[in-house]
């Protein structure tokens, strides 16, 4: 390992630009990140953070933070068609969250950790060698630029050693946060629901709570179901499909920051150039079928920096680092664009072990200490 400091420019303030930021800094790195917005926050709804991802933000130490603010649900429960849930994923270790309070806590500890964080600051490509361009005509060098400005990332388009293939699905989703009126406050109420039409197009609500206070709802509908698609939320449509949901429904409305995002995968290969990195979407956005997106950007970003201290090679650490995570990451694009073509998940019974092997996943930044704290339960274990 290389005892003179590294540096590092990082486009992108979302959620695995601030792990990997974390990480590096926490390793000893100089770290500044690029955020094209004129704050740090995040605009989003609710997330799932799955045991893979729980384990890589244990080891850079966030986990009892998140847990402080998270609801870990009691199982995963399935309806189609309005029958009686199927349950799965009971005492799996997965929390709830909305994406405002992870991103909070994310953007304190990078602060804490030593991050410079810059506000409109939009980058607009990298050149191999090691330099970060800013949309102002400024440019940064560094011993390793990191692109993690999300799907559409122009770190990645600049670069033709980045191979994409890009996919594109039926579905859409809708992401919203609520607040948890009276009837849905039961324990019953405490577990993640995910509510199923087929006929005569496919709808879904994905049912989260983020707590006592606040559900986030996932709203899936076929984008050429405009009036499902469209944004703000019409309660109609979607109180027809799901009667029982109408009050939370109706308060989806008039949500703060609602957005649609249509269904993808974008496969990139390889990751990294010479001194320019890629992760999170900008290296393998994937559709939401499985709630996997950011989970797996979290483990890739720990993993990056734990495996970077191995080396005073760069290139040799991003290698080997490819290659430990891109199986797994594979894997998970593959898994998600079946659930959203097939959509699967609506049968229920859902979680095989196949399934679960993302989740299930331990990167090499995990220590035994670490991995022993998060049991699997035998029925979810893909091993």
């Amino acid at each position: 390992m290389t005892t003179t400091q590294r540096h590092a420019e990082v486009a992108g303030a979302g959620f695995a630009g601030l792990t990997v930021a974390i990480a590096l800094a926490r390793r000893g790195w100089s770290v500044r990140v690029h955020e094209q917005s004129d704050e740090v926050r995040d605009f989003g709804a609710g997330i799932l953070i799955w045991r893979n991802a729980m384990m890589s933000l244990d080891a850079i130490g966030l986990a009892d933070q998140i847990r402080a603010h998270a609801t870990e649900p009691t199982y995963y429960a399935t309806s189609l068609n309005g029958a009686e849930p199927t349950t799965e994923l009971g005492g799996y270790p997965y929390w709830a969250i909305t994406r405002p309070r992870l991103h909070a806590i994310m953007a304190h500890a990078a602060r804490d950790a030593g991050v410079k964080i810059v506000t409109s600051s939009r980058a607009v490509g990298a050149d191999p060698d090691g330099v970060l361009r800013l949309e102002d005509g400024s440019s940064y060098r560094a011993d390793l630029v990191v692109g993690a400005d999300g799907a559409g990332s122009l770190v990645r388009n600049s670069l033709p050693t980045f191979v994409q293939e890009r996919k594109k699905y039926k579905d859409g989703v809708v992401r919203v946060l609520v607040p948890r009126s009276p009837e849905f406050a039961g324990a019953e109420w405490d577990s993640v629901i995910d509510y199923w039409t087929l006929e005569p197009d496919a709808m879904r609500i994905l049912y989260v709570p983020c707590g006592p206070e606040t559900v986030y709802m996932g709203m899936m509908a076929e984008t050429t179901n405009e009036r499902a698609s469209r944004i703000p939320i019409d309660p109609v449509v979607w109180s027809e499909r799901f009667p029982h949901l109408a009050p939370l429904i109706v308060s989806a409305e008039h949500a703060v920051g609602p957005r649609h995002d249509g269904y993808q995968t974008n496969r990139v290969a390889p990751w990294s150039t010479d001194r320019v990195v890629l992760v999170g979407d900008s290296a393998h956005a994937m559709c939401p079928a499985l709630g996997q997106g950011a989970s797996v950007g979290i483990v890739n970003a720990v993993a990056l920096a734990h495996t970077l201290d191995e080396f005073d090679d760069l290139s040799e650490g991003l290698r080997t680092w490819e290659s430990r995570e891109r199986a797994m990451t594979d894997a998970a694009q593959a898994r998600s664009a079946y659930m959203a073509e097939t959509r699967t998940l609506a049968k229920g019974a859902g979680f095989t072990p196949e399934v679960m092997e993302t989740a299930n996943f331990v990167s090499v930044a995990i220590s035994p200490e670490i991995e022993a704290q998060y049991p699997v339960p035998e029925v979810n274990r893909s091993w």
